[in-house]
């Protein structure tokens, strides 16, 4: 059955899907939808979302018309760059210029559960990455710069759609936390210097107690720092198991910092 597409400025398409726990019956008329509406739009493919259902499902036609399915589908490897014009559905009208790979190898389960693999190139990829990413939460304007994305919105206000892209910065609100780790642990390693001079008793006592209380400060901060990197690489367009363990080996990193820098001021700078 043809279903209602979300068009922009509809922000369910934000949405990051889910992936498919239950291959059963509901499945299977779910993939029927999504070919119906494709025919029915004259388009070459539709992620789950785009008929507001937020599940990692893509349906799709290669060039030479054959269709395919991919569940819970996950780029493994990219190759070659290149530069893209491409319209969606999501935003009627709109035509622009998206930097792309020009091959994926990815990984997909079919109707069955079973997992298989595939390399794709040329347009077929192209199409292919626009679908994934819509299933990680975001459309091709997440990959535009802010003046390209104001542009597209004013393109799209005159056409009366009036709202505005749900985008990330590039900036991630995590740097927070490692600036105030950073610092903390600067003044810890500072405090390692001061038994080099002549001060008393009562000053290496107070950068003592400093390196404690920064000692904890930074397990917590770290722990902090990765429990939000994972939260927002969950909710970031295109987000890999690969910016999952680049945030682990960070905070595995100052932990082992922590831990030495503490163990250096508890037999240096401790006065008791």
């Amino acid at each position: 059955m043809v279903q209602e597409l979300i068009i922009y400025p509809d922000e369910r398409i934000n949405i990051a899907s889910a992936d498919i726990r239950h291959f059963d019956e509901d499945l299977d008329q779910l993939v029927i939808d999504l070919k119906d509406t494709i025919e029915a739009n004259n388009a070459e493919g539709l992620a789950a979302i785009q008929i507001a259902v937020p599940l990692s499902v893509v349906v799709a036609r290669d060039p030479s018309g054959e269709w395919h399915e991919f569940f819970n589908p996950r780029i493994l490897k990219r190759a070659g760059k290149t530069i893209s014009t491409e319209t969606s559905l999501y935003l009627p009208n709109i035509t622009e210029d998206i930097p792309r790979d020009e091959q994926i190898t990815f990984i997909y389960q079919d109707r069955q559960s079973k997992q298989h693999s595939m390399t794709a190139s040329g347009h077929f990829s192209y199409l292919l990455q626009r679908k994934f990413d819509y299933t990680f939460g975001g459309t091709f304007a997440n990959k535009l710069d802010r003046d390209s994305r104001k542009k597209v919105e004013k393109k799209l206000s005159i056409q009366g759609n009036v709202g505005e892209f749900n985008t990330d910065s590039n900036f991630s609100n995590r740097e927070y936390f490692k600036s105030a780790i950073n610092k903390l642990l600067f003044f810890e390693g500072v405090s390692l210097f001061v038994p080099f001079f002549d001060v008393t008793k009562e000053t290496l006592s107070a950068w003592y107690n400093y390196d404690i209380f920064a000692t904890i400060a930074t397990i917590l901060l770290t722990i902090g720092y990765l429990v939000y990197a994972k939260w927002e690489a969950s909710r970031v367009i295109s987000c890999t198991g690969c910016q999952v363990v680049s945030f682990t080996a960070v905070a595995i990193k100052y932990f082992v910092l922590i831990t030495v820098l503490f163990l250096a001021s508890y037999y240096w700078v401790n006065p008791y």
